[in-house]
């Protein structure tokens, strides 16, 4: 790994770190060093002391003693090891090739990450009364071990910074430390760390080859030589495997379970032997010493020619080309965003070519031109750093509110207080002829609709409401009695093709309706009903909302802000919603028939856990507890398997994480194939998934795999470009910003990112999977001429390995046979399980949900909301730990925050009573 964390449990298990490779010293690079603001206001500088050290490790700080009495005994955590790695052929060249140069680079690069740390991570609780509040100190104490060796006895240079548990609070008082946030920004840690070696690496004469996340090696150590020396990487991949998983798709905290399952303790060994043995493999893997040494040479040349530092100081001027596309990148997905995620981002980018300190200043910069605007960012537990906006969300948002605010009593209602009041009595007529009464909730929020006067309005219900099939459908039905059009619009295909068929009017996604707005008659007016509307970024419904002024239409924006929010950046319902939007209020719910269910979901709107699984014990539902994660999915898969076709139909599981949907489908085919639910021979084939990747970063070569599909969302025909048209990623040259495509009939394009076409495309990532008969699949993208939705489904009813098809039935009951080597009929996906995001908006009778409370950005109030929301009868809980999800669930409310903190609009109220209706 190149950065980890861990918790050290004593300060004896601590003192073994002092124990440093002594060989450093004759190199003049000291083994270990004080560092940190915390460190010098103690007077510690220099190499580290052993008796100091341990007794910072036993909380003694500055005569005082840190730590909680519990029944006389101390309790008190030592601190955390942050221990950072350079990668494998930077620890090479050093180790075996002998460019002592690379030590010190390392070293540097360690001090920039652990300031960054200091300065981004650094924190304590305050306890004022009932409450506990995180109070940023920027200062720490931290004790850096320098090494050279893994393990297994490998070169690999790396450095242990052990964090002591302490810091002084702004009235200098020294507390223990609240090191969430360095748990939770590791990977962020070894990223600043890699940027900045990277950039050292460069200076020293060395190019470098990238890749993903500010990965680097030196360009000239092969990929051969790096394996011979990666045993300690070889035995975690295994131990990975063992776990059915690997590298790529493991999380943080996996990696290090199997890091410390494959653990040895480090044995002394005679450097010199060490190093002899070392080259006698470099030779053997044709590394030989020739070839190191005239790297090595070359290296300093280049490094002492005035004409590389030159170039060096030419490229570090693209800072504020980095720091602008990392916040248009950042800005695209939320409305604040942290200042060290900003610092991460922009390194990326300009990895190798820009310092840590380059970009910090241009940050500055952009902040005095108003580029950038400080807001404070608040993570997933609400604690405070320090943030920005961007000067674009602050306007799109600004614009977006305008527009609502402007739009008020700018029409026309669609009926009269008397007319509205008709059609509500017979729509509750008739619904209750079919045994379904409205309740008082549904009759207020249907006239308000139909009586407002508003340009824009809203209505708000949790879900299960019965809004579509009551409000809604009135809504449209007057309306469109009244001579106006009615167009059903939703975020999702599915979404959108669901709410037009219950209104029985045209239906489109949000995204296709602002390219060609649908307008039937432009002489009547139009009616733009949004569901699922909690789903939409700012920037989209800013530009809805010109849209409607433009063509004269009034917008029903339908959804609930208790649910999950877009994925891009603002929060557009809740905030339009806390301006002063006319919002019609569904509270009521009538979905679930199983009455400790339904309490279960209104315990889960209050933000109540606790209450909320107490509830289903109490027969909404069950809480199965296992604290591995691969047994919770066995028994899902397991219990998922035992049901008939008719109940597995009427039940959906959810996990929140993609990776996990993936290896829990894996886990219930399984147990479905040794049921015989899915038999005969598997098709493999390579479906293509979304990459998502926002507006920056489709203009970033990175962003791009050798093997991705892109498809353009508009023709080029100068370039040989033909909309929808699949063509396949076949080499990537960064520097150029150039990337050579292919058509499927053989035919090159030649796209360059920074030219054309990065603005308007779609790019898959090419997936295994495998087709029985039985498979249940969805569709993934939107084909309209092939009659298919994104989200629609099928079931797998033949599959052919010779002619390699596959033959569906779909949700509707039609038959068509997928080529599965045509990139057309790739975009598909096994239907076994949805995230939170894809739950939404469904329904089923039975719900099973996994929810581990250790899944920081993905389990919620939100996310758990939406979960035991869909269920009509029960819902099934399957999490590692009760008290600790309860606890996750309580602490993470899901917030989104906003560009405009606060909105300071005009909040008319709806004059409904002032002028007739359209009837």
């Amino acid at each position: 790994m190149v950065a980890s964390v861990f918790a050290l449990t004593s300060s004896a298990q601590a003192a073994s770190y002092y124990e440093a490779d002594d060989y450093y010293s004759a190199g003049g690079v000291s083994p270990s060093e004080w560092q940190g603001a915390g460190a010098e206001a103690l007077g510690l500088s220099g190499e580290v002391n052993h008796d100091q050290f341990r007794d910072l490790l036993d909380g003694k700080v500055a005569g005082e003693q840190l730590g909680t009495f519990r029944d006389g005994q101390l309790e008190h955590r030592p601190g955390w090891d942050v221990t950072l790695s350079a990668p494998k052929s930077v620890s090479i060249m050093a180790e075996v090739a002998g460019d002592r140069r690379l030590i010190a680079a390392h070293g540097q690069a360690v001090r920039t990450a652990m300031a960054h740390v200091e300065k981004h991570m650094a924190a304590t609780r305050i306890r004022d009364g009932g409450t506990v509040a995180r109070e940023a100190t920027g200062n720490l104490v931290i004790a850096s071990f320098q090494h050279g060796t893994s393990r297994a006895q490998d070169p690999q240079l790396h450095t242990h910074n052990v964090i002591m548990n302490a810091t002084r609070d702004e009235d200098g008082a020294w507390r223990s430390l609240e090191p969430r946030a360095i748990y939770q920004l590791q990977k962020q840690i070894g990223a600043i760390y890699r940027q900045e070696l990277a950039l050292k690496v460069r200076e020293l004469g060395y190019e470098i080859e990238t890749g993903k996340d500010s990965l680097f090696e030196i360009k000239g150590v092969s990929a051969e030589v790096i394996g011979a020396f990666s045993t300690r990487s070889a035995e975690i991949e295994a131990a990975l495997a063992e776990r059915g998983t690997s590298r790529d798709a493991a999380s943080a905290a996996e990696k290090q379970m199997a890091a410390l399952d494959t653990r040895e303790a480090k044995v002394a060994v005679d450097h010199v032997s060490l190093v002899s043995d070392w080259r006698e493999t470099a030779s053997q893997a044709g590394f030989g010493a020739a070839v190191r040494l005239a790297m090595v040479e070359r290296a300093e040349a280049k490094a002492a020619d005035p004409s590389h530092r030159a170039d060096m100081a030419t490229q570090a001027t693209m800072a504020d080309r980095a720091v602008a596309h990392a916040a248009d990148k950042l800005g695209e997905r939320q409305s604040v965003f942290s200042v060290a995620a900003l610092q991460e981002e922009a390194g990326r980018i300009a990895l190798g070519k820009v310092s840590y300190e380059q970009i910090g200043a241009m940050i500055d910069a952009e902040t005095k031109r108003g580029e950038l605007i400080d807001r404070t960012f608040q993570d997933r537990r609400g604690a405070e750093f320090a943030g920005f906006t961007t000067r674009q969300n602050v306007e799109t948002e600004a614009r977006m509110l305008r527009i609502e605010a402007e739009g008020r009593r700018a029409l026309a209602p669609i009926a009269s207080p008397l007319a509205a009041a008709k059609a509500i009595a017979s729509a509750t007529a008739q619904s209750e002829r079919a045994g379904f009464g409205w309740n008082a909730d549904q009759r207020q929020a249907t006239e308000q609709l139909l009586t407002s006067r508003n340009r824009i309005t809203a209505l708000q219900g949790y879900a299960g409401t019965a809004k579509t099939t009551t409000v809604l459908a009135t809504f449209a039905r007057e309306a469109e009695a009244r001579g106006a059009s009615v167009i059903a619009l939703a975020p999702t295909a599915s979404a959108a093709m669901v709410l037009g068929e219950a209104l029985d009017a045209r239906s489109d996604t949000v995204a296709r309706h602002l390219l060609s707005p649908e307008r039937p008659d432009p002489t009547h007016p139009a009616a733009w009903i949004v569901d699922e509307a909690s789903l939409m970024s700012a920037r989209d419904t800013a530009r809805l909302f010109d849209l409607a002024g433009k063509h004269d239409a009034r917008i029903i924006l339908v959804g609930d802000v208790k649910q999950l929010g877009s994925v891009e950046a603002g929060a557009a319902f809740a905030q339009l919603q806390g301006a002063g939007m006319e919002t019609a209020k569904l509270a009521e719910i009538v979905r679930q028939t199983n009455d400790a269910a339904r309490q279960a979901v209104l315990a889960s709107i209050e933000g109540d856990a606790k209450k909320a699984l107490a509830t289903l014990d109490r027969g909404g539902g069950q809480i199965v507890e296992s604290a591995d994660r691969a047994e919770r999915f066995t028994a899902i898969a397991e219990r998922y398997a035992a049901l008939d076709n008719t109940d597995r139909a009427r039940t959906l599981v959810i996990e929140p994480s993609r990776e996990g949907r993936d290896a829990l489908t894996a886990d219930i085919r399984a147990a479905l194939t040794r049921s015989g639910a899915l038999t005969g021979p598997a098709v493999t084939v390579e479906s293509l998934a979304n990459k998502g990747l926002t507006r920056a970063e489709a203009r970033d070569p990175m962003s791009y795999d050798k093997g991705d599909v892109v498809r353009f969302t508009r023709d080029y025909a100068d370039k040989g470009v033909t909309r929808g048209e699949a063509y396949r990623v076949e080499s990537i040259d960064p520097a150029k910003a150039a990337i050579t495509l292919k058509s499927e009939d053989g035919r090159e394009v030649d796209w360059r990112l920074r030219q054309w076409g990065a603005g308007k495309v779609q790019t898959f990532a090419p997936q295994p999977m495998n087709l029985k008969t039985g498979d249940s699949i969805r569709f993934t993208l939107n084909d309209r001429e092939a009659g298919r939705i994104n989200g629609g489904r099928g079931e797998v009813i033949a599959v052919d390995e010779r002619t390699r098809t596959a033959t569906i039935q779909t949700a509707r009951g039609t038959t068509e046979t997928l080529n599965l080597d045509s990139a057309r009929d790739r975009h598909i996906a096994h239907a076994y399980v949805d995230t939170a995001f894809a739950a939404q908006g469904r329904t089923a009778d039975h719900v099973m949900i996994h929810a581990d409370s250790k899944a920081t950005n993905l389990v919620d109030q939100k996310s758990f909301y939406v979960g035991i929301s869909r269920a009509k009868e029960s819902a099934t809980i399957f999490t590692n730990d009760r008290g600790k999800l309860v606890s996750a669930i309580n602490e993470r409310a899901g917030k989104v925050q906003t560009a405009i903190a606060q909105a300071v609009m005009p909040t008319p109220a709806a004059d409904k009573a002032a002028g007739a209706g359209l009837g």
